[in-house]
Parts: C-alpha cells; structure tokens; sequence
C-alpha cells in the first residue's frame, strides 16, 4: 500500500501521506453518500429518510411500553439520546419550578379563578419527585427521541411516516415532523452520538428504564450461532449456539408436515457453513438433494448396495466395550433377552472372536473381525441340546438369525465396506427391508457416534424418524449413555420424531428429553396436546400457538428459556431444502436443457441475463421479480437483449456495461472486485500483481460524463493503472490526452487479456 502512496508521478504531498491518512481518507469513500438532497421535510441518500420527534409524552407509564413501536416491522430506525443531571442541578431546577408553580397556583386564586386540576397535579408531581432525588431514589434525566422513517420513494415514505405517527399517538406520543430542519434530524440519528437537534424532554430514571423498548423476553444472542429463525412476536432474529448450552443435543417434535424436516435442513446447511460436520441417519431418502448441493457423500444401506457395516466391527473400541454394545444390538434384534439367551450370547460371541484371534489382548483387536455367520454357527450347535434350558433360547437366537445370514438381511453377513473422510454424509436407509430397519439404524448409531469421538472438532449427528430407534425400549441405556456423553465429544445429537409419545412414555425418550437442552416443538396433534402440556409446562397461549401454528413455526426451548419462532430461509436456501413437489417442478423447469454449446448457468439472484440464453418460463420468473427488458451493445459490438435488476444509481448501460466487465475479467482471475460506492466500478490485480482499476463511463451527455471523470481521477490515480471505458467514442478522442487511458468497449477486450499474457 505504502508502495502505491509513493509511486511516480505522484505529488510531493501525496508521496509523504501516510498510512494512517490514506485509511481515513479510504473509510470516506466507502463510507460516505456521493450525494444528499435536502428537502423541506425530508432527505435524500438513496433511499429518502424522514425523521419524526417525540415532543409530549404520557404522565404514567408501564415497562417496555415502547415495544409497540420495535413490533411493528417497517424500515425505521428508532435514537435515543441520553443525558444525566447532577443531583444538585436536578433540585435547583425543582425548586425554581415548585416556585413558578406555586405563584401560579396563588395568583389564580388571589383572582378567584378556579385553579385548574392539571396544575395541581402537576405541582403535586413535582413535590413528589423532589422528594425521591432526595431520597436518592431517583435521577433526572434529559431524552430526546427519534424515529428514521425510510424508503426508496415518497408515497412509501408517507405512507411509513402515517403508520409511525399513528402508532406514536395511540401510546400517548405526540409526534411531529421537524420541517426544514431534516437535515439536523437525520444527523441525530446516526450512531455518532450527536444531538444536532435538541429536542429533549426530562425525565426520571424509572420511566426512562421503562422506554427502553426490549421488555419481550428472548433468547440470549450467541456471536458463535446461526441464524436459527426470528421471534414471532417482533420479528427479532433469534441467533443461539447450541454449543454453548449446558449440551448440544436437539429434539424436534411436531406432527407429518409440521416443517421438521425443513427446519432441520436449514439449521444443518448453516452449521456445515460454519465448518460443523454433519452425519444424517436417513430413513427416507429426505436429505439426499441436500448432501449432493454440498459435494457430500449419500451412503446407501440396501440389500444391493455395496455399503455395509459388520456388527462385529471394533470400530476401535475395546473387546469388553464391543461385546456390551452387541448385547444391545441383539436386544434390539431379538427383543428382550431373557437370562438364557443372554449366557448363550456372552459365551458364542467370546468363541467367534476367539475362532478370528482376537482375545483381550489390545494387539490382537486390528485383525479380521467374526461376521454374523460365524456367531450362528456357534449357536446352531447348541440347538441340539438335550437340556431345554440351552435348546429353547438357542432355537430362538437361530430362528432369528436366519433372515440376517441366509434371508432379506444377509447384506449384513459381511465386512465393513464404509468411508466416512467427508464432512457430510447422508446414510440412506430408505430400501432397507423394514423387518431389519430399526437393526440397521442402531448399527448406524453406533458405528458413526464410535467414528465422530475420535476428533474434537463440531460435528452434529441427525437421527430422522427417531421413532425407530426410542420405540424399541430395550436400547434405553445405550441411548441413554450416547445422549450424555455427546457434549464430552463436541457432538450434537439431534433426533426427530413425530410420535410424541414414544419420547414421553419410553425410557429411552425420557433420557433424550433430560440431556437435551434445544427443543423444537413444531405444530402438535390435539391428541398429545395434553401431554405435551403436562410434560413441558406450556402455559395457555403457547398450548395455541403449537395447536394453531402453520409449517415453519415452532416453540423454541433452550434449557429455561422459550420462545415462538418462525423459520424462514432465503429463496437459495428454500431452493435446495424444499420438498414441495409443485415447487421442486418448477426449479426443474428453470434448468437449461443440454446443448452442445456454450450455456450460461441460470440462477435467479444474478441481476442481469442473457435474454436469448432464457426460456419462457425463466423470463416469466424474472419479470415477475422485477426484472426488465434493455438493449445494450456488447464488447463485441452487437447489440443484445438483457434482462435486468438495476438497483442502483447509475444508467441502465452503466450497470450492464460495469457487469459484462466483471464476467469478463472472472475467466481470467478470481481477485475481479465490482463496487457500487465512489471506489471504482471493477478492481483486479492483472498477473504481474498490479493492482488496476477500471471505471465504467456510460451516463448521458458528454458534460456529465466529464464530471464524472474529474470526480474520480483521484481516486483511480491511487491504482497501479486505471482504464476508463466509455460508451461514447467522443470522450476518447477530445479527452484522451487529458484523463489517460480511454477505451471504448470494442477496445476493451483486448486490453484485459494484454494483462493476463
């Protein structure tokens, strides 16, 4: 940068400027408007902005009794300047006032005119006050208030002023507009700390606490978080970390078409955007479109795919840890295991890791583990037992066994063939048969939650339709141990479920719902509404929110707090987790067909297209956003058709022109910049490591144009080299000498590829 300061051609004062300087001066530019139109009762900077006083307000209030003004979800900004009076400044203005109050007072009635009730009331107000500063239990304070009513044209500017005003007045604010005086107001605004305006008002310190207008209870704002939704009551982004709760475990309830599955989609592509791994348990293929957007990998288990997870894989546990969890895992297989069973299994599992060489030596636990044929072929044996004690649960275990050796599930009888490098991953359990499908899901419960302990990085690990797995009681203490030791592992465990009552009735249920601090409940059936109720403590009004909400609403609990939420996603984010069939139809409709030439890619928040690269259903699409029909010529001199979303200052053909550049510049190098302040319109650094920028000079009239060009002549002289591209030939040739490098847009292609050879 110090470099660029002092390079040829610079003045003397330029060459000795600063860093220091030359950041300040830097922050200007960015940070200041090019223009400000200051009119009568309002001002213009882009937007136009009308600033609104409070000058009388009510004698008695309550707490948060501005919160109306916050709730009302418009575009204004809402200042409150503040100033204390000293304690001895506070009773000598108190004093003087009892003064003036009292020969009021005393000349009315001298007259025998009737003295009116307000001066009374007034006086007897001020008596109290002077008594409480004494007592010290009040201060004196000056505030001003100020509200910033803003938008992009004047109907919609009286338009927010009217519903401000109306809203002010019907709490007992008298507003008023401070005419030819804008100016002034919209600097007291600002977050400077100025008061260019003064129009204050005193007041005590308990009715200035009761303004401020924050009195909904909320959750606590994690700058770690995500954006989980926003508080239905006003709208207020509702920002948490579940990892800075007591654990990170999440539980979603709500009934089919609730938005569970949503909702979670949405969370999980925010967190992978902040580096968090994520594993999902997917039963029903929902979360497939979702892992390929992100390059992640879906794992199908099914009877043809060639993912598998042998149950006797160590998965690096130890031998003894191995063995409890497939006691659990054969609970889950067989139900619950009587005594019998239970010793016949603990004997024939030791003698099919023993048949591989693996005893309780840690050396021994690499080699190849057993599969569930070599257990059944030690308990086969057992089958021809003359004790029934041995032959009865030994039949039982076989019987069982056969569907996973020789049956539907013998996919299983074979060795892990699992790759878990990616950091988000999908196990697509939707064609496995449903006779082993809660097996299948504790298997992969328990074989992800073993990988993912291995690093302390942020990893969240999705249990959709847990139904499955909490259904089947005789998993409660494996679950039980998962759910509390997930926090130790940086893990999260989120599960999913729409049969509340498996939560509330089984074991395993319960302990979800006491290790888990972040609970979701989405809209309820009215058939558990009591129960829900009972088991939450859900009062009255949220007991109708959860039996009234509609898709993306939910109570929101994070341990002790709670708070009704609505989920919303940005139209990319809606796009990718969407399961509409309308709506995944029409985003199908919109991809362009395959061509043997080249094809733009179509995505709708880009704000200029190709007409003729468009179909009829896309062109629909952008019109109806907002997009409109312009003819500019190209860097090839023909003449195009564009659709466009110009919402900035500048012409039509400046901001194709400034675009076109930008797409242009983006096949050679990454480090293209476009900027819409009075920094130039393109910046890049060619491949020699100068810093060039370009200025586009597209306005109408020549005059104009050299206005521009003088304007920002200081600003491009700060670049290594600066191009200005014009559309009017006739700037280049009388002003060439004078401004430097002039091109037109037929020249201009060339010249960007002279920097990149």
């Amino acid at each position: 940068m110090m470099g660029l300061l002092g390079g040829g051609g610079k003045d003397e004062k330029k060459k000795t400027e600063s860093y220091e300087e030359y950041k300040d001066r830097l922050i200007e530019y960015l940070t200041s408007p090019s223009t400000i139109n200051v009119h009568e009762k309002d001002v213009q900077i882009a937007k136009y902005h009308q600033v609104i006083t409070a000058i009388k307000y009510p004698r008695m209030v309550d707490p948060g009794w501005l919160t109306r003004l916050v709730e009302m979800n418009m575009d204004f900004d809402l200042s409150m300047h503040i100033y204390p009076y000293t304690v001895d400044t506070t009773i000598k203005m108190l004093e003087n006032e009892i003064k003036k109050q009292k020969t009021d007072i005393y000349a009315l009635e001298t007259e025998g005119k009737i003295v009116p009730q307000s001066l009374i009331q007034q006086h007897q107000d001020t008596m109290a006050l002077i008594n409480l500063i004494q007592q010290g239990t009040e201060k004196m304070f000056d505030l001003s208030l100020y509200i910033d009513s803003k938008a992009y044209t004047k109907e919609e500017l009286e338009q927010t002023t009217k519903k401000i005003s109306d809203t002010m007045n019907s709490i007992m604010v008298t507003p008023k507009i401070p005419a030819y005086q804008m100016y002034k107001a919209l600097r007291s605004t600002l977050p400077i700390g100025v008061d260019d305006l003064s129009v204050t008002r005193n007041i005590t310190s308990s009715a200035l606490a009761a303004c401020f207008p924050f009195a909904i209870s909320s959750l606590e704002q994690h700058a770690t978080g995500i954006l989980i939704g926003f508080n239905a009551m006003n709208s207020i982004p509702v920002i948490i970390d579940p990892w800075q709760l007591s654990n990170p475990n999440i539980l979603v309830l709500g009934t089919s078409g609730g938005g569970k599955s949503y909702s979670m989609k949405l969370l999980l592509m925010r967190e992978f955007m902040e580096g968090v791994s994520i594993n999902v348990i997917d039963p029903q293929a929902e979360y497939t479109d979702l892992i390929k957007t992100f390059n992640g990998d879906v794992i199908r288990i099914s009877p043809d795919s060639e993912s598998v997870i042998n149950p006797f894989d160590l998965t690096d546990q130890s031998l003894d840890e191995k063995k409890l969890s497939l006691l659990a895992f054969f609970r889950c297989l067989l139900g619950e295991l009587t005594e019998p069973q239970r010793a016949i299994l603990d004997e024939t599992i030791d003698r099919a890791y023993e048949e591989k060489g693996i005893t309780k030596d840690p050396k021994t636990w690499s080699r190849e583990p057993p599969v569930l044929e070599d257990l059944y072929n030690e308990v086969l044996p057992l089958t021809k037992s003359q004790k029934e004690i041995i032959y009865k649960p030994a039949m039982a275990i076989v019987n069982r066994m056969k569907s996973y050796v020789f049956g539907p599930m013998r996919f299983l009888n074979q060795q892990t063939k699992i790759d878990l490098k990616n950091r988000m991953i999908s196990f697509d359990i939707r064609d496995c048969p449903d006779v082993g499908k809660s097996t299948v899901m504790f298997l992969l419960l328990e074989y992800v939650y073993t990988q993912m302990k291995k690093s302390r990085e942020r990893k969240i690990l999705v249990i959709d339709e847990a139904w499955t797995v909490l259904s089947a009681g005789e998993q409660a203490d494996y679950i039980l141990r998962l759910v509390k030791t997930c926090r130790k592992f940086n893990l999260a465990l989120v599960m999913m479920t729409q049969d509340v009552e498996d939560v509330l009735i089984s074991r395993a249920g319960r302990a979800v719902l006491t290790n888990t601090s972040t609970k979701f409940l989405l809209k309820q059936d009215t058939s558990v509404l009591d129960q829900i109720t009972e088991r939450f403590n859900i009062n009255p009004a949220e007991r109708q929110f959860l039996q009234t909400a509609t898709m993306g609403r939910a109570l929101l609990m994070a341990e002790t707090t709670r708070i009704p939420i609505y989920i919303m996603a940005s139209p990319e984010e809606h796009r990718i987790i969407t399961t509409k069939p309308d709506e995944m139809l029409q985003y199908q409709k919109l991809e362009k067909p395959e061509s043997t030439g080249l094809v733009r890619e179509f995505d709708i928040n880009r704000p200029l297209h190709f007409k003729n690269d468009l179909d009829d259903d896309q062109i629909k699409m952008l019109t109806e956003r907002g997009f409109e029909e312009i003819r500019v010529k190209t860097f090839t001199g023909d003449a195009e058709l564009f659709l466009v979303k110009n919402d900035t200052d500048e012409t039509d053909e400046h901001f194709v022109l400034q675009y076109l550049m930008y797409l242009l510049l983006q096949q050679y190098t990454d480090s293209a910049l476009i900027h819409h302040t009075r920094l130039p319109d393109i910046t890049f650094n060619a491949r020699d490591g100068r810093m060039i920028a370009v200025e586009v000079e597209a306005d109408v009239g020549v005059k104009r144009s050299i206005e521009n060009m003088e304007a920002k002549r200081k600003i491009l002289e700060k670049y290594d080299e600066y191009i200005y591209l014009v559309s009017n030939p006739v700037l280049k040739r009388d002003y060439g000498d004078k401004y430097g490098q002039i091109l037109t847009r037929e020249e201009i292609m060339q010249k960007i590829q002279s920097y990149f050879k």
